[in-house]
């Protein structure tokens, strides 16, 4: 590689063309002060800080954004360079406010230390004033602009990294300042209080509102985000055992920097006073305090008495896709061995059961295919079933950085408008349900117009004949009709995604929760390999996960037909494999999914059920028939942070410690190992849910030989194939990308970089069917159901989290104005929705966002819990309950 030479202080260093002054001189150890520089954000010369001198010509120049050239003689120290890096210094400060002493920024703040540095203290300018405080009304940041130093960082964060494009700058010369538009308030703009500005603001002009604690810490964690499946780092700053301040970890190489409102600022529910911090155990019809001891036998001497009156088959397990790996591996040998049942699941079978079932049956893995950065560099991306801004905010951040600064095209179909549609090219609005259709009419499109990558399909698939076959029916016209898409958009869509040469396709719950949700998933596996987008750098499908560790769970084995690594419970020589590490196991053949164990609970077979992290009676369809299923059984364990409404329910109650209280292994929905790291101990009496299944599993007769993490997790690198190498060395570091792996010891591939796992990529033939249900039942309006930005996973947690909630207490329904100004209903009008099920209440938002006779409201609202709208309908692959869109009448609450 070709390398220019420069002489800095004195010593000759050497770099790579385009690379700046500032840039070479940091990776040679010189150290040179800037304000206005990032290496997450692109060069701008803001601060003239790092100003350095060229002694050849004798020119000053701002080393950011100076390139390197041959010849160089650069001193960053020089008398000149000292001189005016104090007189810049002197200048910022005379229109700074003196008030270090009582900033909450205290030491943190960049220009204090440059300052010090540059044996700068009371400056002889005269003082220019500044605008003061802001004051906001939203719960998570506050601006005091007589502090700001015009670095722009805030700015170039906004537009370069969030791409949210809320703030600039406003006026001229000494008025000018960062602002929204017309200077109003932040609650008033596009803002998602992401709190990135406030990461990157060197000085106390943007700061967290109502920090439980003001001063700098000593002691910040670096570990890894809770709220969705994306795995962000954060780093967790401590005082006195207390969570006082959450950061991105600008070392993550999956956030670069950035976080969403909920990373930044829904930490606080570790601290919440409905913490359970003591075993219950019910008598008498409540709940009391009690031992570890004392509840522990009893849940183990009620489990086994179950089992012995009724059968190991009466038992049924429900792990957490926000436990740990080694959590989670634990929780399903416990499972396996000790109770003796496959009856095992989690609670991700909600909603990503269909994309394991569709995507591992088509391309023989069950996840996510490429990695974040390959999705960035895609020329097309479809976006489908899913709303990232609020569901994923880090893959809506990349989505939105290919389009704007990549020039990328994005597609988006889905029923209603979202945030991201500003940025699509092409925006499809199928009708609620139907997905297969648009999916097989935009593969029919290509294949018609001969745009398919024959190659890739000759070479790396099979069955495509019959599949070509299967589209006959999906002609632009009948698409239309059942659709209503029109034939051009569809055309379009599929001619700028065939001729892409990397296309991606990004899918979420709102695909994946229909009864048809696994025919879905495998139409678009179907369109990413007819177009040859699976198996190199860039293009892939994205399945997104709703909790931090919905893939790990899986992967572990915590679902009823899959030993760890999706080796099945009826493959003899991977049963004998894991009894060779676990001794002998009885049960065979698959066990009940989540749902499903509910069903047979409320048909008296199922007796005892062991809860790990999960919320049933809050987050299940059906809520009536939940509770009263959980209520009929003769014995119930529930292991959770907080008194849930399944905890309520239950004979034993266990107390767990949170994410930021224990330490383990996150899988990310792309396929990263991440080490969680504790960052305080674990309150009262609490204990992390690795050790209870431990302790539990000892009294039910099976002792697990394990004496720490590190030794689950050299099983688990033993025993599943895809996790070789995955160990704490590799995830205590950067995290271990299973995109990186090329084999495992039992000859298992990943898709990412070779041939399919299962040699050929797969071609599903899967047809449309209509949805239940119709307008004219007494049930007008189809209600569709997503996420909300303020909220995560069931709500349990983030319906603790203080300031989440004071911005956004209760669900709203969504409703558009035409059918607002019909039914003569105005914004914060209360109304009933009834479906056939249940009915609940909510307070009426009007949008434009929503075609005719549709409504939206987001779940994980525990006090207006939409799921309870809905039936059980299972898709009958996956067993994934529907749960996207009902049917339901509106009546206005007086």
């Amino acid at each position: 590689m070709e390398t220019i030479t420069i002489t800095l202080n004195g010593r000759e260093v050497s770099g790579h063309p385009g690379m700046t002054v500032l840039e070479l001189a940091s990776e040679s150890g010189v150290r040179i002060p800037t304000l206005c520089n990032d290496p997450h954000l692109a060069p701008f010369g803001a601060c003239r800080i790092c100003l350095v001198e060229d002694e050849r010509s004798g020119a000053l120049m701002a080393s950011c954004v100076t390139p390197i050239a041959p010849g160089m003689v650069v001193n960053t120290e020089s008398p000149r360079v000292l001189e005016r890096r104090r007189a810049i210094v002197k200048l910022m400060l005379a229109s700074h406010p003196d008030s270090c002493l009582v900033c909450d920024k205290g030491n943190r703040c960049e220009l204090r230390r440059i300052a010090a540095d540059a044996s700068v203290g009371l400056v002889d300018l005269q003082r220019i004033s500044q605008p003061a405080l802001i004051k906001e009304v939203n719960p998570f940041l506050e601006r005091d602009l007589s502090k700001c130093i015009l670095c722009a960082k805030c700015i170039r964060a906004d537009h370069e990294l969030v791409v949210e494009g809320v703030i600039d700058y406003i006026e001229r010369g000494f008025a000018s300042k960062p602002a929204t538009l017309n200077d109003t308030s932040l609650e008033e703009s596009d803002c998602t209080f992401c709190g990135t500005c406030v990461a990157f603001c060197p000085t106390g002009a943007l700061m967290e509102k109502d920090s439980p604690y003001r001063g700098t810490t000593t002691t910040a964690v670096a570990t890894v985000c809770p709220s969705c499946g994306c795995g962000c780092g954060i780093s967790l700053e401590v005082k006195d055992n207390k969570i006082v301040r959450c950061r991105p970890d600008m070392d993550s190489p999956v956030n670069g920097g950035t976080l969403c409102v909920r990373g930044s600022y829904g930490y606080d529910f570790v601290h919440s006073e409905d913490r359970l911090t003591q075993p219950l155990i019910k008598a008498n019809g409540s709940l009391r305090e009690t031992s570890w001891e004392e509840a522990l036998d009893f849940a183990a001497a009620g489990l086994k008495r179950v089992a012995e009156a009724h059968g190991p088959g009466s038992l049924a397990v429900v792990g957490s896709p926000k436990c740990t790996n080694e959590e989670n591996y634990l929780l399903q040998r416990l499972a396996r061995c000790a109770l003796g049942t496959n009856n095992i699941d989690n609670g991700s079978r909600l909603y990503s059961a269909a994309s394991c079932q569709g995507l591992g049956w088509n391309l023989g893995s069950p996840g996510t295919t490429n990695t974040l950065e390959n999705l960035e560099q895609s020329d097309v991306i479809l976006v489908v079933g899913t709303d990232p801004a609020s569901s994923a905010p880090l893959v809506g951040y990349a989505i939105k950085r290919a389009v704007r600064q990549r020039g990328a095209r994005l597609i988006m179909a889905d029923p209603r408008r979202t945030k991201l549609s500003t940025f699509a090219f092409l925006c499809l609005r199928p009708r609620v349900g139907t997905d297969v259709a648009l999916l097989n009419g935009l593969a029919r499109s290509i294949v018609e117009e001969n745009l398919l990558d024959e190659e890739f399909v000759t070479r790396r698939t099979d069955n495509f004949e019959a599949f070509r076959r299967g589209l006959d029916q999906y002609i632009p016209a009948w698409v239309e009709q059942a659709t209503g898409v029109p034939e051009r958009e569809l055309s379009s869509a599929a001619r700028m995604f065939a001729t892409a040469k990397r296309a991606s396709i990004v899918f979420g719950r709102g695909l994946t929760q229909q009864s048809t949700g696994t025919d879905a998933v495998m139409a678009l596996a179907n369109l990413a390999m007819l177009t040859g987008n699976i198996g190199h750098g860039s293009g892939g499908v994205y399945a997104l996960q709703d909790d931090c560790n919905g893939q790990g769970a899986c992967d572990m084995g915590v679902v009823p037909a899959f030993l760890p690594g999706y080796q099945s419970v009826d493959d003899p020589q991977a049963v004998k494999r894991f009894a060779a590490r676990w001794g002998p196991f009885s049960p065979s053949g698959p066990g009940l999914t989540a749902v499903e164990m509910i069903q047979q609970a409320n048909a008296g077979k199922i007796k005892a059920m062991y809860i790990v992290g999960e919320n049933p009676a809050a987050t299940f369809p059906h809520l009536g028939l939940v509770r009263e299923s959980l209520r009929s059984l003769d014995f119930l364990v529930v292991q959770d942070l907080f008194l849930t409404e399944t905890a309520r329910l239950a004979t034993v109650v266990l107390p767990a410690a949170s994410f930021a209280e224990k330490e383990g292994t996150f899988t990310s929905f792309e396929g990263r190992v991440q080490a969680l790291r504790k960052a305080i101990d674990p309150l009262g009496s609490s204990l992390p849910d690795w050790q209870i299944v431990l302790h539990l599993a000892k009294r039910l007769g099976h002792p697990m030989p394990y004496t720490s993490l590190e030794a689950i997790m050299d099983e688990i690198e033993e025993l599943v194939p895809f996790y070789h190498g995955a160990g704490y060395a590799g995830a205590a570091g950067k995290g271990f990308d299973r995109s990186e792996l090329e084999a495992s010891p039992h000859g298992a591939k990943r898709l990412h970089k070779g041939q399919f796992p299962t040699g050929f990529g797969r071609f599903s033939s899967v047809h449309y069917v209509p949805a239940k249900g119709t307008a004219g039942d007494g049930y007008p309006f189809s209600l569709i159901t997503g996420t909300s930005l303020y909220r995560f996973g069931g709500g349990s947690r983030s319906s603790r989290a203080t300031r989440l909630i004071r911005f956004l207490p209760e669900a709203a329904i969504e409703i558009g104005r035409g059918d607002a100004s019909r039914l003569g209903i105005a914004s914060g009008d209360r109304v009933r929705i009834i479906s056939p099920t249940a009915e609940i209440s909510a307070p009426v938002r009007i949008t434009d966002t929503l075609s005719d006779a549709m409504l939206y409201m987001p779940s994980a609202f525990p006090q207006s819990p939409v799921n309870a709208l809905f039936g059980v309908d299972l898709d009958p692959q996956s067993k994934t309950p529907a749960m996207e869109a009902c049917r339901v009448r509106l009546e206005r609450i007086d």
